[in-house]
């Protein structure tokens, strides 16, 4: 029974925890939670985050005029470039589902960097007024695992504005 009142309490909490950053800042179509213990940084108009040991990396950008397909492809080539890493097109994985009551699409790729194998993972969101928000996270497998729950609350923490 304790350590149900415990969870309660930290579950109660934990948003109070983190920091809700709007995407845009200016005139936001939506907005995401982010624990404060990560590392976060406006990027135009998105939001860049970074675990707390520097192991997964997450980004949230609202396609512009919702061309989808180029903002992955730029997403995508930030990655590369900021990592070093090298993906192997033939391991596309492309899945619908859902995000509370929004429409959404998982398309995730595995590939290498210097220090061994990641996972790249993209979910576009697609938010009320035919609006999108495209989130894309990446890592080492084992960090991706470290932090699930905790990406999961922030893909859960998603607002349409």
């Amino acid at each position: 029974m304790r350590r149900l009142l415990l969870w309660l309490f930290l579950a109660c909490i934990a948003p109070a925890l983190a920091g809700l950053h709007k995407i845009p800042e200016e005139h936001p179509i939506a907005a995401i939670s982010i624990p404060d213990k990560w590392q976060t940084k406006e990027l135009g108009e998105g939001v860049e985050a970074v675990s707390p040991d520097g192991a997964l990396h997450l980004i949230a950008i609202p396609p512009e005029r919702n061309k989808t397909s180029e903002a992955m492809g730029e997403v995508m080539r930030y990655i590369r470039n900021t990592g070093g890493i090298v993906v192997r097109p033939e391991s596309i994985k492309n899945e619908p589902g859902k995000l509370k009551e929004m429409d959404i699409r998982n398309v995730s790729w595995q590939g290498k960097d210097k220090n061994g194998d990641i996972s790249i993972r993209f979910t576009v969101v697609w938010l009320a007024q035919a609006k999108q928000l495209l989130v894309a996270y990446w890592g080492p497998p084992k960090a991706q695992q470290k932090y699930e729950s905790t990406l999961k609350q922030m893909l859960q923490s998603i607002k349409q504005s």
